[in-house]
């Protein structure tokens, strides 16, 4: 299953509010639908993505993860090859 599909998924158990279509540019944390439960399941989801723990706090969390490209890129450039 392509990362983009997978992280729909994922988003889609969460429970999440969406309230429209998911786009890939559709804000996610300044738009208020991700809470802090959200994020934090969204953190465990990107570590096991990657292989490794995230700090959250060691970079700007709404530059690397507002939408869904964002997380995507986030995870391409940080998974090991």
């Amino acid at each position: 299953m392509p990362m983009r599909e997978r992280l729909l998924t994922v988003i889609d158990s969460w429970d999440v509010q969406i309230g429209q279509d998911l786009q890939d540019d559709t804000p996610l944390i300044t738009s208020g639908m991700f809470d802090s439960v959200a994020l934090f399941n969204l953190v465990l989801w990107i570590e096991e993505q990657v292989g490794y723990t995230i700090d959250p706090t060691a970079f700007d969390l709404i530059a690397e993860w507002n939408t869904v490209a964002d997380i995507i890129r986030f995870i391409e450039r940080r998974r090991p090859t």
